[in-house]
């Protein structure tokens, strides 16, 4: 391959290495939305923080093969190379430990939310009314979970907009909590490897072009 076709190849992969560090910020942003994440175990929000953090790190190294490519220097080439192998090695660790996590959604999720159903706290009552209108369901497992704590069931359960009895509510919120969670991974997880697959790519014609500069260099 020339020199040229390989540094126009590299500068178009940096563009859509922009567009991919969007896609993480905004994949790994919507998977911290507070109504997500109050009944999340923290070691769920490492993965979706982790696609943030990568996803603004990815503008910075774009930048640099950009230069790199356009200046022909190999050293910023082969820079960015490097860091763009390990965001790829960082990235697979992410997805592989969120596919990980997924296994354990079920327990902790229903664990979380019962402890957070039974404590009360302001903050709570915000997110459970909140979670209860969006999805049109109630408690965990129905509004007896209110019952037992000897907890009026509140309007956010009912189907109409008058005080509501158990027969007048809607059910549990733990099945459609546990596939919105469950789905949210995969869609992190799939995010992730797809973006690493673009990065390998780049970093083997990065790897390209830092040997086709070196030659040049050497054959002046």
């Amino acid at each position: 391959m020339g020199i040229k076709f390989v540094r126009h190849v590299l500068i178009a992969i940096n563009f859509i290495f922009v567009l991919c560090g969007i896609a993480l910020i905004v994949v790994g942003a919507l998977g911290t939305k507070q109504d997500m994440t109050h009944f999340m175990d923290s070691k769920y929000l490492t993965a979706p923080i982790l696609l943030c953090a990568i996803g603004g790190v990815m503008f910075v190294v774009a930048f640099l093969g950009c230069c790199g490519a356009l200046r022909y220097n190999h050293f910023m080439v082969m820079a960015f190379a490097v860091l763009v192998f390990i965001i790829m090695i960082i990235e697979v660790g992410g997805a592989a430990a969120a596919y990980y996590y997924k296994g354990q959604v079920e327990d902790f999720l229903r664990k979380n939310m019962n402890t957070s159903l039974a404590q009360q706290r302001s903050q709570s009552v915000k997110i459970w009314d909140m979670v209860q209108y969006r999805f049109k369901c109630c408690g965990i497992d129905g509004p007896e979970d209110y019952v037992k704590l000897n907890l009026k069931i509140p309007d956010s359960c009912c189907k109409s907009n008058k005080d509501c009895s158990e027969a007048e509510s809607w059910k549990g919120c733990f099945s459609q909590m546990l596939e919105l969670t469950k789905g949210n991974i995969t869609i992190i997880g799939g995010v992730a490897i797809g973006i690493a697959a673009i990065e390998l790519i780049g970093c083997l014609f990065a790897l390209c072009l830092a040997r086709s500069i070196k030659k040049y260099n050497e054959d002046r």
